[in-house]
């Protein structure tokens, strides 16, 4: 179903009202057939299901599953298998059955709740362990999936199959290079190499081999459509790729795609309309997708104004006086390793990090989970709940992570964006650590996050109102951090200000590093180590001008981004 005004795609309902009929097929309604009715007050238990009735339910509730779910009407076939989970909770293959089908519907929070659940039940599941894999990839829960492509790597049945995951498994564990190895020794073993194509030209991609990578995933997208949105990260599009684009359209507007292959095509095409200047077709293919992906994905508003007010009450100028002086950790040697590079997401960040270690001093770690953990026992609200030895451990520990990234270098980068959030702990544990913020135009930011496929996170991403509340905490919560914690181990860059005048900008962040000049730190586009990010073409690119006023390109559709235009552009717009 499309909205007529925008053309997105809007949500299926996926709940079965009491009063709607049954999905087992019964006939019944819902309330009378498959959900339990509860008892009145006062009255006894009414006397359990006979086993023989209740084989019979959870048949009929089975057939109507999996009608709904071979059928590709994933939203209906919850339902059932959701009641046959209650039923017969300890049944793996029913967590399975109802963890896939939310995985196709594109809700992956309960896809991975469901197919962990039929794993525990059943360790040697193989589907369940190749639908949670992939589940925890798509939430970017790369440690746990490692667990998962390591077991399948010894067990699956398929010994091609076996090879994916150990490609999976290598990758995982931070060695793409014998990770591409294994991938084309499977694709000479398999005949139809579609998945492992895919894969290897993603793996291409990261290292800057775009068109080797868009050899490969060109020949996997007949035979795997999930190659397509990896294609469009490895190449610009032209005129002659139209019959490509209509072909992707028409399989993306198909009903029984899985939803997340969907939105990943859907941002794909967006991709691929702005680079052929279609902005109306790309705008178009962007509201889509992100409609699709803000049906399992929604943030909570007044949640993050309650986590930003206590970080703001927890962190104030005087607390954190008080605490430096009865928490002082000690100045210990290294604690200068740490380059935090903070902000919002599609600010510059991953530009900012390919530059600094362009810098043989200088290693790059991307973006590090460390301050996001809670199993570190800090509360992320103020420094009142820590002690002297918590702090010290903190930065040892975040200092030795570095460290292996880095063994011998005399900094390493952390561009974690949200690490915003924790600047009041980091400023404590490490005071000696380099803090450098990124900032962009506003409009531009949330435009090109807007344009984002995340993995994982970044709920407010999927609307153009809640991309712009976020953006307005955030303003907030860095205005406390510069009214109460600057000194001179922050600073600011902008990201015009660094395109427009790269070498004097440069010059001042790598002596904000404490680190002599090398002329390598100009050339950022000959960088050759591995990116991750979403920018990871634009990494490679020398430093360009087109992502300044992209805004311009799509003025007739910003919406409620039209708010962030400074005020002058806003009248005349």
């Amino acid at each position: 179903m499309r909205n007529g005004a925008t053309g997105a795609v809007l949500p299926i309902t996926t709940e079965v009202g009491r009063n709607d009929p049954c999905p087992c097929g019964s006939g019944r309604k819902y309330k009378h057939c498959c959900l339990a009715k509860p008892a009145p007050a006062g009255t006894a238990p009414t006397a359990p299901e006979s086993p023989s009735a209740l084989r019979h339910r959870l048949a009929a509730l089975r057939r109507a599953g999996d009608t709904h779910y071979n059928a590709l009407r994933w939203a209906d076939a919850i339902p059932p298998f959701r009641e046959i989970v209650r039923l017969d909770p300890k049944n793996a293959e029913a967590h399975h059955n109802l963890g896939r089908a939310y995985q196709a519907y594109g809700r992956t929070a309960e896809a991975v709740a469901s197919l962990r659940r039929a794993v525990e039940l059943q360790p040697s599941f193989e589907s369940a362990l190749v639908h949670l894999g992939a589940a925890l990839l798509q939430r970017g829960l790369e440690t746990e999936a490692l667990v998962i492509f390591r077991k399948l790597s010894r067990r699956a049945k398929d010994p091609l199959e076996r090879r994916l995951y150990l490609a999976h498994t290598l990758e995982l564990q931070g060695k793409p290079d014998e990770a591409e190895i294994e991938l084309r020794r499977l694709i000479a073993l398999d005949p139809e190499p579609a998945r492992a194509r895919t894969f290897l030209g993603r793996l291409l991609s990261k290292r800057g081999l775009f068109n080797e990578a868009a050899d490969q995933l060109t020949q996997a997208i007949d035979g795997y459509p999930p190659a397509f949105p990896k294609l469009c990260v490895a190449k610009r599009f032209t005129d002659t790729d139209r019959p490509l684009l209509d072909r992707m359209r028409g399989l993306a507007e198909r009903p029984g795609l899985p939803v997340l292959t969907r939105v990943e095509i859907g941002f794909g095409l967006g991709k691929a309309f702005d680079d052929l200047g279609d902005y109306a077709e790309a705008m178009r293919q962007y509201e889509a997708a992100n409609s699709l992906k803000g049906m399992s994905e929604r943030p909570d508003r007044a949640a993050l104004v309650v986590k930003y007010d206590n970080i703001i009450a927890g962190y104030t100028g005087e607390s954190y006086a008080d605490a430096r002086r009865m928490l002082a950790r000690p100045a210990c040697r290294g604690d200068d390793l740490p380059v935090l590079i903070v902000g919002m997401p599609r600010s510059g960040t991953t530009l900012v990090e390919q530059i600094l270690s362009s810098h043989p001093a200088v290693a790059a770690g991307g973006e590090l989970p460390f301050w996001a953990k809670r199993e570190h026992g800090w509360d992320p609200s103020g420094i009142v709940s820590l002690e002297a030895g918590k702090l010290s451990r903190l930065g040892d520990d975040y200092c030795a992570e570095l460290r292996r990234i880095g063994p011998e270098a005399l900094r390493v980068t952390d561009k974690r964006p949200n690490n915003f959030e924790a600047i009041g702990l980091i400023r404590q544990a490490l005071p000696h650590a380099r803090i450098i913020h990124c900032r962009r135009s506003p409009v531009d930011t949330c435009l090109s996050i807007f344009f984002t496929n995340f993995t994982q996170g970044h709920q407010y991403a999927r609307d153009r109102g809640d991309v712009v509340f976020f953006y307005r905490q955030y303003e907030r919560l860095m205005e406390h951090w510069r009214r109460v914690l600057l000194d001179d181990r922050f600073t600011e860059v902008h990201y015009e200000t660094l395109i427009a005048d790269r070498e004097a900008e440069t010059r001042r962040l790598i002596a904000f590093c404490g680190l002599d000049w090398d002329e390598a730190c100009l050339a950022p586009e000959r960088n050759e180590r591995a990116v991750k990010t979403a920018s990871l073409w634009q990494a490679r690119q020398p430093v360009y001008t087109t992502s300044v006023e992209r805004w311009r390109r799509y003025e007739p559709w910003l919406g409620e981004l039209r708010e962030l235009l400074p005020a002058a552009e806003a009248e005349a717009s």
